[in-house]
């Protein structure tokens, strides 16, 4: 018996001497290996060598993204970067082992392109309704290429680009996840570089005398109404106007959207709209809505808040188009329910105290 527990013993341990992948300090690469490299384009870069799995630091110069694609074995391993940089040596790959120590370096050319290339694609000002910039960077973008979107409405040319850096501007049309899609394409209809974008759903901010409204709106459920109130909202129409109607009997409404403070029809009014109702979305409080009257596609710039439940509306005459909600300041709402009111230039409801809605921007 005892000779068995000294051989088990001396097994245990050489094994653990010897060992099967090595210590860090045992890395070593003999050479890193790579097909032809394209700039703009995803470079793979093999290393080979050995005790490869023990841990390898690598890094590179004129390449981005770089990350390990797969190991192996414990003689091979292979990671991945976008060629970003053009010449002699542009690219530069370094393994190390984890304790720092330099196993290879090894430079490669890349080739100048001769078409197009797009590495990036950047959106600024990415609103709904708003004109957004979409910035591409790359090579040799003063020769010809197509760029085409989704949901993004009246593509044009931004003037001023470069051959590393070329603009385009569209109206966003669309909110949700990847809403916005972008393309930009050879004339032999290769694909340079695509994207797509996320939109959220539009959000305005309300300043009124007596305080501020943060409002999201649905564009989703009521395209048509969204696209007509931000249109007012970007012209800068609410401006200097006032609330001249709370109503708190049978219905709980704040209205506003047409008068000045003098008051005064305020000038700039759109052609009216189309109703948009049932599409899943109730007056109840905290809800912005269109006013209109009797009939049913007259709505222009008038809104009104609902300052409680009136879920009679949705059906009430066919209804009133709901198109957002209030995110923060419901406490204004409340106080404006206690706003007295009578009769002034011949308007019924018209605030004895004046709530002046001061600004009216879209924030989102």
């Amino acid at each position: 018996m005892r000779i068995q527990i000294q051989e088990l013993f001396w097994f245990v341990s050489l094994s653990l001497l010897t060992g099967c992948g090595g210590s860090p300090n045992d890395s070593y690469v003999s050479d890193i290996q790579t097909a032809q490299l394209v700039y703009g384009q995803t470079a793979q870069f093999t290393i080979a060598g050995s005790y490869l799995d023990s841990g390898l630091s690598v890094t590179a110069t004129g390449c981005t993204g770089l990350e390990s694609t797969d190991i192996t074995s414990s003689t091979n391993a292979t990671w991945s970067c976008s060629v970003d940089s053009i010449g002699t040596g542009a690219v530069n790959v370094k393994v190390s082992n984890t304790n720092g120590d330099l196993l290879l370096s090894k430079s490669f050319d890349i080739p100048a392109p001769t078409n197009p290339v797009v590495l990036s694609i950047k959106a600024d000002n990415l609103m709904y309704s708003k004109l957004a910039l979409f910035t591409m960077t790359g090579y040799l973008l003063d020769k010809d290429f197509k760029v085409t979107t989704k949901n993004c409405k009246g593509l044009a040319l931004v003037s001023g680009g470069s051959s590393t850096s070329k603009s385009v501007a569209c109206n966003v049309g669309a909110v949700g996840t990847g809403a916005i899609s972008f393309e930009a394409k050879l004339a032999d209809g290769s694909t340079l570089k695509s994207a797509s974008f996320d939109v959220p759903n539009p959000q305005v901010s309300l300043v009124t005398n007596l305080g501020t409204l943060k409002l999201e709106l649905y564009p989703v459920e009521a395209p048509i109404t969204v696209s007509n109130y931000l249109q007012y909202v970007n012209d800068k129409f609410y401006e200097n106007t006032i609330i001249h109607r709370i109503v708190t009997n049978g219905i709980y409404v704040a209205q506003g959207g047409w008068l000045t403070p003098a008051p005064a029809v305020q000038p700039g009014q759109r052609a009216a709209i189309a109703l948009e109702v049932g599409k899943g979305l109730s007056n109840i409080k905290g809800t912005i809505a269109m006013a209109r009257s009797s009939e049913l596609n007259s709505a222009t710039s008038q809104f009104f808040f609902n300052l409680a439940d009136n879920t009679a509306l949705d059906t009430a005459n066919e209804g009133y188009a709901v198109f957002g909600k209030v995110l923060s300041g419901a406490s204004l709402l409340d106080a404006l329910a206690m706003v007295q009111t009578s009769t002034q230039y011949g308007l019924s409801d018209f605030p004895s105290q004046s709530v002046i809605v001061q600004s009216v921007t879209q924030t989102q």
